[in-house]
């Protein structure tokens, strides 16, 4: 029988070599985020009194978009004169704890990771430290909840940038604090944003699979260079297959 973690699918160019740094995206890649997600969309829209799309449609559509552009430019702009970013934000990071959880594998892979001197770095399209109505909000709020802060000394979030994903500063801000270079460094994320933001540095990409139904699965402008089914195909990848 094939193990799960053996489940990988490769481009053109073959499993990436020589990897020493490995970037993650957080959510729908590390984190399984989705539920909070949509709950605070719900509150929302509700608030705002929107009735289409569902809050369920319209999150799995802004998959990889930057909160602040999506929600701003809802509707050609009417998001930011119903203020939905702020009410988002406040459903959102508000929320009670226990509705995240990592996906399984995930501690395993970051620990063998680490255990192997691979240096990991987290950018994501979400802020990374903020305060929302006087509460710690941020994803660095989310990887302590989740006992990864001391996997993830590098992070760059959407308010440390000027240009988001899948421009590639951030990630290059990343690659320049780990010392890595573009071709030894592998990208793991869940959209075609984090794809193609690997493609702009250079750098190699991996689908986190395990994170995006095969129906979701769709690449117009960037295909990735693998697709790992289960964290433990990222392991494999790294070690040279």
């Amino acid at each position: 029988m094939v193990q799960p973690e053996n489940l990988i699918t490769t481009g053109l160019r073959g499993l990436p070599t020589g990897i020493d740094v490995v970037v993650f995206d957080f959510d729908d890649t590390l984190a399984e985020t989705m539920p909070a997600r949509i709950a605070a969309m719900r509150h929302t829209f509700e608030t705002a009194g929107i009735r289409s799309p569902s809050p369920e449609e319209y999150v799995a559509s802004q998959r990889g978009v930057p909160l602040q552009t999506s929600l701003d430019g809802f509707d050609g702009g009417r998001g930011a004169e119903l203020g939905l970013l702020r009410l988002y934000r406040i459903a959102y990071w508000h929320k009670e704890p226990g509705l995240l959880r990592l996906f399984d594998g995930v501690t395993e892979m970051l620990r063998s990771l680490a255990g192997a001197g691979v240096g990991m770095g987290l950018l994501t399209s979400k802020a990374r430290d903020i305060v929302v109505e006087g509460r710690a909000a941020g994803a660095v709020v989310e990887v302590a909840e989740l006992g990864l802060s001391d996997l993830f000394a590098h992070a760059v979030g959407v308010e440390d940038v000027t240009h988001p994903k899948p421009h590639p500063e951030g990630l290059e801000r990343l690659l320049a604090a780990l010392g890595a270079t573009p071709e030894r460094a592998l990208v793991v994320g869940d959209s075609e944003v984090d794809m193609l933001t690997a493609r702009n540095a250079g750098c190699w990409s991996c689908l986190a699979g395990w994170g995006v139904p095969a129906a979701d699965r769709r690449f117009d402008a960037a295909m990735p260079d693998a697709v790992a089914e289960h964290p433990g195909g990222v392991l494999r990848m790294v070690r040279g297959g």
